[in-house]
């Protein structure tokens, strides 16, 4: 049986960012490279926005500002074709990297950029690298404060730049200290007593069909809707290649062939929504999950050191 045929919703969502948005490795572009280099966001965006048409889905696309600024039509065709738009930072930075006033101008200009070019009110973040742990939970009140609904950035196993342990898999609620909002967290499965991530970006791309299918009905069977995640460049296998260090290249590329052909299987066996709209049938469900950072996000990051002064010149 399909899981369209047994009426399970689940989560669509894509990360518009370049083939150059590589986090924390070296062998990456920096930001003062990224003019210069050629942009292929918006064909291979184009690509998925056309998959989705011809499966009737709808989706939640979390855009990059700095990709937003440079290629406002693409804001504007995704928001026409009636998917969400979402933010996924304006600089693709992971939470790590921030203080929380960077973060708070980060968060509120992308914000007031998508929505200028949507014209509909942009309701969710997605954190570069799912980068939300327990010591970056403060960026939670920042959310809140800038005016965000809902997040989905936390990933509750192993993760590359993040992790959350939380004893929900599945949507729930967050409560901070300055206030509430939901949580669309990344789909894992259990494997040799821990949770790994199996429906988006490297591992959607690694691993066989079959067991991201098997991986869908098991969340599904358990009241929880896989959140499905792509972004432009996992289409694209002609994308230039950066020279990075052998585990991340094998990482950043492996499966790139396969991964088109895995997100129309997904989209013909399966059914689809954009967050907001999951959240609006089904946010009161999760009204008693609450998961409380309220202590962890007093915790503030510290700002970059000052540079030690420079040695007297008569030493």
């Amino acid at each position: 049986m399909s899981q369209r045929a047994n009426g399970a919703i689940n989560l669509l969502t894509v990360d518009v960012e370049d083939w150059f948005h590589i986090l924390e490795v070296e062998g990456g572009y920096t930001r003062a490279q990224w003019n210069g280099l050629e942009s292929r966001v918006a064909a291979n965006t184009d690509a998925l926005l056309q998959e989705f048409a011809d499966a009737g889905a709808t989706a939640t696309f979390f855009v990059v500002g700095w990709i937003a600024a440079r290629q406002r039509d693409l804001v504007r065709r995704i928001a026409a074709a009636g998917h969400e738009v979402g933010s996924h930072s304006y600089w693709h930075e992971v939470i790590q990297g921030h203080t929380r006033e960077s973060l708070a101008a980060d968060l509120g200009g992308s914000r007031k950029l998508l929505e200028d070019l949507c014209g509909r009110p942009v309701r969710g973040f997605r954190a570069p690298g799912g980068s939300i742990t327990p010591a970056t939970a403060w960026a939670f009140d920042v959310l809140v404060e800038q005016g965000y609904a809902y997040d989905s950035s936390l990933c509750p196993g192993v993760s590359s730049h993040g992790g959350y342990p939380s004893p929900f898999h599945g949507p729930h609620r967050v409560r901070c200290n300055t206030g509430e909002l939901a949580e669309l967290p990344s789909s894992t499965v259990a494997v040799a007593g821990r949770r790994i991530p199996y429906a988006g970006g490297g591992y959607l791309r690694l691993f066989p069909y079959p067991v991201i299918r098997s991986c869908i009905r098991l969340d599904n069977r358990g009241g929880r809707p896989a959140n499905v995640y792509v972004h432009p460049r996992e289409i694209d296998p002609e994308q230039p290649r950066m020279e990075l260090p052998w585990k991340r290249r094998f990482k950043y590329y492996v499966g790139l062939r396969s991964t088109r052909a895995k997100v129309r299987a997904l989209l013909r066996e399966h059914r689809f929504a954009s967050a907001a709209d999951w959240l609006a049938a089904h946010g009161a469900e999760i009204a008693d999950r609450v998961l409380d950072v309220r202590e962890v996000a007093a915790r503030s990051p510290a700002a970059p050191p000052d540079p030690p002064p420079s040695p007297s010149a008569d030493r």
